[in-house]
C-alpha cells in the first residue's frame, strides 16, 4: 500500500507539516510505512537486524492516543493494509481524545466546555472536518467498519476526572460490541485528571499505570 499517496483531500509532508488543516500522522501514518520501508532492509541497523514487522505496537496519549487509533483504522482499511507483511498486534489508548456532538451517559453537557472542544477540534482540523468525523468521534463509524481496526489486542486507560473519561469507556463498548474478534483491556485510575501522569512521572498513581502499560505490552 502506498501510503505516501494523499486520501481524498487530506493531504500531508513526510515532515508532519500540517497541510489543509490536518496532522499528517493522522491522515497517513508516515510513521508506519517507515518502519516498515526500514525495517527489512534499510540503513538502520537497528530496525533492520532486531525488528520484527510482524509485532507492531502503536500507542499514544490523549490526541497521540487519537493518532494511534486512527493510524489502525487506516492500516484496516486500506487496499494492500500494511508494506512488507508489516502487522499491528496491539493498541495501547491512554486517556484518548476522542469527542462528538452529543454527550453519550456520563460526559459533561457544559455547554461552554463542549463548545470548547469542539473549536479546538475545529482549529486543529482547519474547520474542514465537523465533531463527529469519525477522526474526532470513532462512535459515529457503523459497526461493520469498527470491526475493520487492524490489531488483535486493544488497551484503553481513562483518568476519573478527565472530560473524555465517558466516551473513552464508550469507545470500548463499542469496539466490544462490534463484533471485532480481538481482546479489549481496560484500566482506570480514579481520582486523577487528564494525562495527570504526564506532569507526575513519580507520583504512585503514575507508576501502577505505567506498570500496567508495561504488562500490556510484554505480553504477546
Amino acid at each position: 500500500m502506498d501510503w505516501s499517496r494523499p486520501n481524498d483531500d487530506r493531504n500531508v509532508t513526510s515532515q508532519g507539516i500540517v497541510v489543509n488543516g490536518m496532522p499528517s500522522l493522522l491522515c497517513h501514518a508516515l510513521a508506519l510505512n517507515w518502519v516498515a520501508r526500514n525495517a527489512g532492509s534499510g540503513p538502520e541497523p537497528w530496525l533492520r537486524d532486531r525488528g520484527n514487522l510482524s509485532r507492531l505496537f502503536v500507542a499514544g496519549d490523549s490526541a497521540g492516543a487519537n493518532i494511534a487509533h486512527n493510524m489502525a483504522m487506516r492500516a484496516g482499511t486500506e487496499e494492500g493494509g500494511l508494506d512488507g507483511g508489516a502487522a499491528i498486534t496491539s493498541l495501547l489508548l491512554l486517556d484518548p481524545y476522542f469527542w462528538g456532538k452529543e454527550p453519550v451517559a456520563g460526559e459533561t453537557t457544559d455547554q461552554a466546555t463542549r463548545r470548547q472542544y469542539e473549536e479546538t477540534w475545529s482549529f486543529i482540523c482547519g474547520g474542514r472536518y465537523g465533531i463527529d468525523d469519525p477522526l474526532v468521534n470513532p462512535l459515529s463509524l457503523p459497526a461493520a467498519e469498527m470491526r475493520k481496526l487492524a490489531c488483535s489486542r486493544v488497551a484503553v486507560t481513562s483518568s476519573g476526572l478527565d472530560d473524555f473519561r465517558p466516551r473513552d469507556l464508550a469507545y470500548a463498548a463499542a469496539l466490544r460490541d462490534s463484533g471485532w474478534g480481538g481482546e479489549i483491556e481496560q484500566y482506570e485510575t480514579a481520582g486523577e485528571r487528564h494525562v495527570y501522569f504526564l506532569n507526575r512521572p513519580k507520583d504512585p498513581d503514575s507508576v501502577k499505570e505505567l506498570a500496567f502499560v508495561t504488562g500490556f505490552l510484554s505480553r504477546e
